[in-house]
Formats: C-alpha cells, sequence, structure tokens
C-alpha cells in the first residue's frame, strides 16, 4: 500500500487539506497518510520525524494555495526564506531523496511558483509534474483523478521492480499508434523501413484541438558528441545520464494547439499555420503555456530538460541524427543548400550525404518520418526551448536527466533541434545553441512534457 505524505501550510490552505486527507484516508487508510504537526508525538524533534516519515513515503503531495508562496511571519519575513520553516524543510528534504516523488498539488485556482519565486534549495519544485484540486463541483473528479493516478504510479513502480516472466509480455496501459522508422547510409540513400509502435495519451484542448504525448521509456544514454563529429566543445564530454520515464509531445506545439491555450497567435508563417509549428515564441511564453495548461487541464505540463530532449530525440541512436550518419530534406525542414555567410560557405549537406532544398517556411508536424520512440519534427523546423540555463560544457552537469538550473550563465536558456533555416550540422541530436528567455524569431517554437499523463492522469 502507498505511504503518501501531505505537505501543507494552514495559513493557506488547511481545510482544503484537511479536505485531501479525508479523501486519501478513506482510500488508503489512516496508517497510510501523514498529513499533520499533531501527529508528532511530544519531545521528539520534528527534523527526526520528518526524516522518519520520509523513509517511509513514496509520494509527497506539495499542496499550494494562492498565498503558499507569500505567506509570512510576524516580523514580515517570507515563511519560505527562512531555512527553518517546517513546510521548506519538508520540500528540500523531499526534493533531496531521489526514491520520492514530489507532487504539487494546486488548490483554490493557484498557480505553480516560477523558479526565481522560490528559494534555491526548493527551485526543483518548480518543474516537478503535478495536478490540481479544484474547488466544488470539481474537488471530487480531481480526487479521484489523483487517487487512480497514485495507483497507477504504484503499479508501474512495482512493475519495474520485479521483472515480468518471460512467458507474460505485459500490456500497454494506455493506447498505442503504429509507424515506421526510416534509416539511411552516409550517403542518405535508405538503408532500412522498421515497424514499431508506441504508447500515446489524448490532452483534449476543445474546439476538437487535441495534444497527443508520446510515452518516452526510462533508460540510459550517451550524451554530447565525440570530436570525430562536432569542434563544439560545449557538446562534451560525453557522459552517461540515466532518464525516467516521461511523457513528450509528439510533436512541436502547434498554432492551433497554442491558439486554443491562450487566445493569441504570434507566428509569421500563418498560412494554413493550424497545424504548422507555432514560432515567434519566447522561454517566458513557452513556460507561460505549460503553466496555463496545467491550470486548465489538471496535469502539470512543463519544458523538457535538456537530457530529456536529447535522449528523446536520440531514441536508442548514437549516430548525429536519428535516421543514420547524415540527413537529407526528404526526412527533415532545414536548409539543404549552401549558405554564404559572413565569408563563408555552409554547406547545405552533412558529411556524404546529398544537398537538397531550401523550403525557407515551416511545415506542418508530421509531415517527416518519426524516430523510434514514434517522435516527429526532431530535426529542423523549429527550434525546441529546454528548461536548462547555458553551460559552456558538461562539466558537472547532472546525471539523472533532470534540467541544470544552477551556475553559470542565468540570462541565457537553451534551444535544441536547429530549424528550417540552418544547415543540417545545426539540427543534430548533440547540437545545442542558447538565447536569452525573451529572444523571438520566426524559427523558435517547443514541445511539452507531461510526465504525470501515465502517473497522475
Amino acid at each position: 500500500m502507498p505511504k503518501i505524505f501531505i505537505s501543507y501550510r494552514r495559513s493557506d490552505s488547511e481545510d482544503v487539506a484537511g479536505r485531501i486527507y479525508d479523501r486519501l484516508i478513506n482510500h488508503f487508510g489512516k496508517g497510510n497518510v501523514f498529513k499533520d504537526v499533531d501527529d508528532i508525538p511530544f519531545g521528539v524533534d520534528f527534523r527526526d520525524y520528518l526524516n522518519a516519515s520520509l523513509d517511509q513515503c513514496q509520494i509527497v503531495l506539495a499542496v499550494i494555495g494562492k498565498t503558499w508562496l507569500t505567506a509570512t511571519d510576524d516580523s514580515g519575513r517570507r515563511r519560505l526564506d527562512n531555512p527553518a520553516d517546517w513546510v521548506r524543510l519538508e520540500l528540500e528534504e523531499s526534493l533531496r531523496r531521489r526514491d520520492v516523488l514530489v507532487v504539487p498539488l494546486l488548490v483554490r485556482r493557484a498557480s505553480l511558483p516560477r523558479v526565481d519565486e522560490l528559494p534555491e534549495p526548493l527551485r526543483d519544485l518548480a518543474y516537478r509534474n503535478g495536478t490540481q484540486a479544484r474547488p466544488d463541483p470539481d474537488f471530487h473528479t480531481d480526487m479521484t483523478r489523483l487517487i487512480n493516478g497514485v495507483e497507477n504510479y504504484f503499479k508501474n513502480l512495482k512493475q519495474t521492480a520485479a521483472p515480468s516472466p518471460p512467458s507474460s509480455p505485459s500490456t500497454p496501459a494506455n493506447p498505442t499508434f503504429a509507424f515506421e522508422v526510416v534509416t539511411v547510409d552516409a550517403q542518405g540513400k535508405m538503408a532500412q523501413r522498421q515497424q514499431a509502435q508506441a504508447e500515446y495519451w489524448v490532452e483534449d484542448l476543445g474546439d476538437g484541438i487535441q495534444l497527443e504525448l508520446v510515452k518516452i521509456p526510462g533508460g540510459r544514454f550517451q550524451m554530447g558528441s565525440p570530436k570525430s563529429e562536432s569542434r563544439y566543445d560545449e557538446e562534451r564530454p560525453q557522459h552517461q545520464v540515466t532518464v525516467p520515464e516521461f511523457w513528450l509531445g509528439k510533436f512541436p506545439v502547434t498554432q492551433a494547439q497554442y491558439q486554443a491555450v491562450m487566445g493569441k497567435n504570434p507566428s509569421y508563417f500563418t498560412d494554413d499555420g493550424a497545424n504548422r509549428p507555432v514560432e515567434r515564441v519566447t522561454w517566458n511564453d513557452a513556460v507561460a503555456f505549460c503553466q496555463k495548461l496545467s491550470q486548465r487541464a489538471g496535469p502539470a505540463y512543463r519544458l523538457p530538460s535538456e537530457a530529456e530532449w536529447e535522449y528523446a530525440c536520440r531514441a536508442g541512436t548514437t549516430t548525429p541524427f536519428h535516421v543514420g550518419p547524415t540527413m537529407t530534406t526528404d526526412l527533415a525542414n532545414y536548409r539543404g543548400t549552401d549558405w554564404k555567410y559572413e565569408g563563408k560557405t555552409l554547406h547545405g549537406n552533412y558529411g556524404h550525404g546529398p544537398k537538397g532544398i531550401y523550403r525557407e517556411q515551416t511545415t506542418a508536424v508530421g509531415q517527416f518520418s518519426p524516430n523510434a520512440f514514434g517522435l516527429y519534427d526532431l530535426h529542423g523546423n523549429v527550434w525546441e526551448w529546454c528548461q536548462d540555463v547555458w553551460h559552456d560544457s558538461y562539466d558537472g552537469a547532472p546525471a539523472d536527466g533532470a534540467a541544470w538550473l544552477a551556475g553559470s550563465d542565468q540570462t541565457q536558456r537553451i534551444l535544441r533541434g536547429g530549424s528550417w533555416l540552418l544547415i543540417p550540422g545545426n539540427c543534430r541530436s548533440a547540437f545545442r545553441f542558447r538565447l536569452t528567455p525573451v529572444g523571438r524569431y520566426g524559427d523558435i517554437g517547443f514541445r511539452v512534457v507531461c510526465g504525470l499523463a501515465s502517473g497522475l492522469s
């Protein structure tokens, strides 16, 4: 039976936390849900009791209401800025533990705090996947969804921990779709076609507009590029990264999807634009989209970490592109012709591959072959924002797939995948670019992560 820890601030959400607690103990039993400091025996150091409780818990629900972030003590100091604050201690210790799932639970239609609003030890909370418990009449619907999600999470956890018998392959819990994966040789000629399938999940945005997400299985990969592939030191050192399972947009966010959520479309290429990727979006715009969709839909959406993005793009490959050692304009939208730039000729082919065409604009998503995970448009079309701040190399980079948010240049964010404007070498799986969070260009878009499509849907 799962053990659940509820973190909340009394002045912010005591009544709602009480209702949440009642629903959870009714389903999981009182002995499996820890909620209140009142449960601590007299004379016991609450820090020791907290650690002992977390040793038993696998999920921490961080209940966040309208005043959770801004609550102050008698002196006017923000409580979260006090290292001894009980809520801060709970979450700081929870976030430190890799075996504990921390889930922001938004109540009273509160928003997920931004990174710059949180003290340093809690900043990872801004990127944790979460859900919401809306007021009546939606409260019990949201709680049922949360309870089902908790059960699914533990079911998946047990399946991961215990290997399945060889004779009993597991049946996917979500619907699947079939697709063809294409591989080319060094000259860009078709080398192989394989049939594959992947699990998917759909977020309904209304008016017939849907956002499809694909299940990305957890695994380990070599991030970065060798010197034989690239002269860019920022792609090195190559290093092993272990990435947990997550759900990623099947396509870059489209103009129709962006319009449905944000009520506007900043794109330049709007002719037949509904299924083209949205562009001219800043990093701040992309984060705002994720936050608004999270409030509206329930599960928390976010940008991928840089490691998640490259892992998903490679889909088990080690070549410069997920299709192989080179790329062709039959397989992606990029500048396939030579480019005279600042006195140099930038080549429209990569390695021994062929030159191609230059479309000079975005193309509808899903037009080219997907990778082995079932993801489309990872090379070219539009750049895709990631969570991380820029670092000049991978020295000291996280090895667990998390976003790298500390240190280095906090004024620059990561872009991946290249675009329709660029030559193929700048569209490789390992290629990195940086830009200020307010940068807005006609070849920059994004795709979203929803880690709770499997866990708390």
